[in-house]
């Protein structure tokens, strides 16, 4: 097999509201170039479908009536054609044509009758690119619920990007993918697209690969619904995992906000786009909102209050005395405040005796300007408001866009959109998208941030090998577009903090601490201490004061350290000695990893990344603009960051399986592989 090329490698990534898709990999890895809606709609013969919405247009067409029907034209040669222009008109058996001198013409019926003109409708078909209007969705959650649908949309993507022949497709696949929707996706492909070559990823691992890690806690939260994937040496954790966890995506956001904003008038498309607007937040737990009575009194200027001696609540403290004097609010007779200003009108006669007066005087006009322009400036921060961030603002304003359509002037004329623009004011339920919801159905909901929180510690805890539980902790990587509200990362972890962290008390460390006692032996040997030679864990050298326990924990893992009793070669009590493990049930530490920082093109791109963005939910699965045609209405985003890492790990490992190891390490499952063992054989190629 002939090596495969960078430019000629297909990579697509379905997901729920929209797939990804590029041909080629650049020199240095971009985002997605292509974004294609992850719907289609029924075309006229069923079992078929079309990428666009088709509308019928009825429009008047006027026709002759009565004329006489048109002959079929004669080819004649040059000279027969020159003596029929000489002579001017032509004669039939049906009617006669008259030429006039302005060069019209007037057509009279075999009898004679002048023709008259009248008005038919027609059918004329037109294509709708940013209508949703009976679109069906092939992905429900992660799950293909309509494969035939699902297959066009691949049709549709392979034959708008037009790969050549010798083309690689690579395929992120869905966490709640089965082993038989891989072995039928596997067949679709070879047998319809007849790739050489087909990789089938899963999106949690493409994410290890994002971020150069081996293990890592993968956290995706999408449309409807969130993934939490524990990966631990490149390998994913399948017991334990939360697949489709619903509920826990962007769209069960956008539902919180309309619960609370649909009674004031508020939209569908209104609460989804305050959603991803830069004025939502979700605070951490345990932050009062403001406008409570927490923090209702931290809305005056303190500095204002104390000079005037007004109370918290801003209103004059009148049981002390005006003043002038000590103990008055004026403060001592002639100052504010105890300080006594210099009278203008006195000089210092000394002063001007033994120096120079004019720059005496020169000297105390300056001071006395610099006075007065520090008072206005005083004056004016005092009168100046306070700008307050976004957490303690009680009301703010987003900007709301909607695309109203215009009918052409001419019947056949192509639609048209403009663009409205209009500022909404909300108050605190913008802080409230995380919450638990009011229904009675879905009160069993603790919120999204608790049940994902739930869900990560249940994931770490089913991971066989213990010793990664801790690094799972410490590598968390929380990515979809429905994590990209403001805060969410940081309320996550504060939830999981508050929630299932150890604190790292005393008491915590004793299940950890080297036992000094020695083991029952079977020949009825008693439970007297051991004799220690050298100083214990519990007088390590490097406490220095430190808690003895604290020190023992945290030095029991240290090899070949002399004071923890580590088994020496050939020590025949080696099964005897205590080896610390770590807490594997609770963790101590919960950490993110870092974004790398070599995919510049990766980072935001001017844009922000909890600006309104399109019409759709958020999650790996947005909705955005198509080839070959403008995007859906709101599309604003102007850059794509790790939110949507799924993809970077996607050309990472394309890059790695079909370009550098070229099939050694059976990465991909080659055409003559498929033609030998079939559409199973994915399972033994798959990452």
């Amino acid at each position: 097999m002939p090596p495969f090329k960078d430019e000629h490698i297909l990579i697509i990534a379905p997901g729920s509201q929209t797939t990804l898709a590029q041909l080629g990999l650049p020199e240095s890895f971009t985002p997605a170039r292509f974004r294609f809606p992850t719907r289609m709609f029924p075309a006229e013969k069923k079992g078929q479908f079309e990428p666009y919405k088709v509308r019928e247009k009825r429009v008047e067409v006027k026709s002759a009536n009565g004329a006489a029907p048109k002959e079929d034209v004669e080819m004649k040669d040059a000279e027969s054609a020159q003596q029929d222009s000489a002579e001017g008109a032509t004669k039939n058996e049906d009617g006669k044509t008259t030429e006039a001198a302005d060069g019209s013409k007037e057509t009279e019926g075999a009898d004679g009758g002048q023709g008259t003109e009248e008005t038919k409708e027609e059918i004329i078909y037109e294509e709708d690119i940013t209508s949703d209007e009976g679109a069906v969705y092939p992905l429900q959650n992660g799950r293909i619920v309509d494969w035939p649908c699902f297959f066009s949309l691949l049709t549709h993507i392979y034959n708008a990007l037009s790969p050549p022949f010798h083309t690689p497709i690579m395929l992120i696949s869905e966490p709640v993918w089965s082993a038989r929707d891989r072995e039928i996706i596997t067949q679709f492909v070879f047998e319809k697209f007849k790739t050489p070559a087909f990789c089938m990823m899963d999106s949690a691992l493409a994410v290890c690969y994002a971020y150069g890690t081996a293990t890592a806690t993968v956290v995706d939260v999408g449309h409807g619904k969130a993934d939490i994937t524990a990966v631990t040496d490149f390998l994913v954790n399948e017991h334990g995992r939360g697949i489709a966890v619903e509920g826990c995506g962007g769209e069960a956001m956008t539902d919180r906000l309309m619960e609370l904003l649909g009674p004031r008038g508020f939209t569908r498309e209104m609460c989804e786009q305050l959603k991803r607007s830069n004025i939502t937040e979700i605070l951490p737990p345990g932050t009062a909102l403001p406008g409570t009575a927490t923090t209702a009194m931290q809305g005056g200027n303190p500095a204002a209050n104390a000079s005037t001696g007004a109370g918290e609540g801003g209103a004059p403290n009148t049981t002390v005395p005006r003043g002038p004097g000590n103990g008055t609010q004026t403060g001592a007779e002639g100052g504010e405040g105890g300080e006594v200003e210099d009278d203008e009108g006195v000089l210092n006669v000394a002063a001007i005796v033994s120096g120079n007066t004019s720059e005496y005087l020169a000297r105390r006009e300056k001071e006395k300007q610099e006075k007065a322009a520090a008072k206005r400036a005083a004056a004016g921060e005092a009168n100046k408001p306070l700008r307050l961030p976004n957490s303690k603002k009680e009301k703010a304003s987003f900007q709301f866009q909607e695309y109203v359509r215009i009918e052409p002037e001419e019947p056949t004329g192509p639609s048209r959109y403009i663009r409205q623009k209009r500022d909404i004011e909300v108050g605190i339920e913008r802080f409230l998208v995380a919450t638990p919801p009011e229904k009675a159905s879905d009160r069993l909901s603790n919120g999204i941030l608790e049940d994902i929180a739930a869900q990560i510690h249940h994931t770490i805890l089913a991971v066989p090998d213990a010793t990664k539980r801790s690094e799972l902790w410490d590598s968390l990587v929380v990515l979809g577009n429905g994590s990209k509200i403001r805060g969410f990362t940081q309320a996550l972890v504060a939830t999981i903090n508050q929630k299932y962290m150890l604190s790292p008390s005393a008491t915590i460390f004793t299940s950890e601490i080297p036992s000094s006692l020695s083991t029952p032996l079977p020949t009825g040997g008693t439970n007297t201490p051991a004799q220690v030679g050298q100083p214990g864990p519990l007088h390590h050298p490097a406490g220095h004061g430190v808690n003895p326990l604290l020190v023992a924990a945290t030095h029991a893992n240290t090899p070949g350290n002399p004071n923890m009793g580590s088994a020496t070669p050939g020590d025949p009590n080696i099964p005897l000695h205590h080896r610390s493990t770590g807490h594997s049930q609770t963790p101590t530490s919960v950490k993110t990893l870092k974004a790398p920082e070599y995919f510049p093109e990766w980072k935001d791109q001017g844009g922000n990344s909890n600006a309104p963005g399109t019409t759709g939910a958020g999650g790996s699965n947005t909705a955005g603009p198509t080839p070959g045609g403008p995007g859906a209405p709101g599309t604003t985003y102007t850059g794509h960051g790790f939110e949507e890492a799924t993809f970077l790990g996607a050309q990472v490992a394309a890059k790695v399986v079909f370009v550098v190891d070229q099939g050694l390490s059976k990465g991909f499952l080659s055409r003559v592989e498929y033609n030998e063992n079939g559409p199973t054989a994915i399972h033994e190629c798959a990452l």
